[in-house]
């Protein structure tokens, strides 16, 4: 059995699909297998999967018979895995070529370890912007005050780390249930194992994030642009916190860090989800009609 399986959903992903799998062919771990979940694309993904899958072993082509959405794609890659530790990979990013090897190294090195993660580059592939959010090298157990630094720290492809198996499974199918959005699920599923301090982190690799288009600031955004619809957002900001605060009750953690990580919330929650000033925003430009908005259906359909 190998130790690490890396889970790739691909929906029409062919123009950078290829890149992709050959970053990870390159990696300097080799004791890994690569599932590559299509989901009923109808460009030239098929054909790229499949010619990898003929000339490496380590690759395997899984195709939905049906669309079906990004969560659940996701979610079908993670169920296909048997291996220790998983993790997923875009189509559209990339990774260094040791990004396997030293978060494997990092993860089995580190007793109680759950998750590891990387210092993280964000580029666009539409202009010459960059962004690089480099991570603290965690080898240990952190401290109370080390994690609630971690939250504030963490980076939302984080989620794109080396997970524990059984980890991953007990978070990841039931946050899919219970939060039925896309936006900020990443979010919630590192919450739990940072609050129980099972996340490690280095600098000794990266992740490289490449964004199809760069999201803007809403004030910035242009007014023929549909934002989120404002009851769309005061939604989503009451599962959100809902999801928290069962992950707090949930978890094995003393009396002293729940409290921390309550008071700590307001700023966790900052630059993670909608807060009450742009929803305050968004209700006045929809009233007097400055904004185009979309509804739930909308929003299902741009993050599906």
């Amino acid at each position: 059995m190998a130790a690490i399986t890396v889970g790739v959903p691909v929906h029409n992903g062919a123009d950078l699909l290829d890149e992709s799998l050959a970053c990870l062919a390159r990696q300097t771990f080799r004791d890994f297998k690569v599932i590559v979940v299509d989901n009923a694309s109808t460009d030239g993904s098929p054909a790229i999967a499949k010619a990898w899958a003929e000339r490496d072993p380590r690759f395997q082509y899984v195709r939905q018979d049906q669309y079906v959405t990004s969560m659940n794609n996701f979610l079908t890659a993670l169920r296909l895995a048997d291996t220790p530790w998983f993790l997923w990979r875009a189509d559209d990013d990339l990774s260094a070529d040791n990004f396997l090897e030293t978060l494997y190294r990092l993860a089995v090195a580190s007793p109680g370890c759950k998750l590891a993660v990387s210092t993280v580059v964000t580029s666009s592939l539409v202009s010459e912007r960059r962004r690089t959010a480099t991570a603290s090298n965690v080898t240990d157990a952190p401290s109370l005050w080390r994690r609630l630094r971690m939250l504030r720290q963490s980076h939302a492809s984080w989620f794109y780390g080396l997970w524990d198996r059984e980890t991953i499974l007990s978070i990841f199918p039931g946050l899919f249930e219970r939060y039925p959005f896309f936006f900020a699920a990443d979010h919630l599923a590192l919450y739990g194992p940072i609050i129980q301090g099972s996340v490690r982190s280095t600098d000794a690799t990266v992740f490289y994030q490449r964004m199809r288009r760069w999201r803007t600031k809403p004030r910035h955004r242009p007014r023929d642009v549909p934002r989120m619809a404002s009851h769309i957002i005061a939604e989503t900001r009451r599962a959100f916190r809902r999801e928290l605060s069962r992950i707090r009750k949930a978890s094995h953690i003393s009396a002293m860090s729940r409290v921390a990580l309550i008071a700590w919330e307001p700023i966790y929650l900052r630059g993670r989800i909608p807060g009450p000033l742009r929803l305050m925003r968004n209700r006045l430009r929809e009233r007097f009609g400055l904004t185009k908005s979309y509804d739930k259906a909308g929003y299902f359909e741009r993050q599906h």
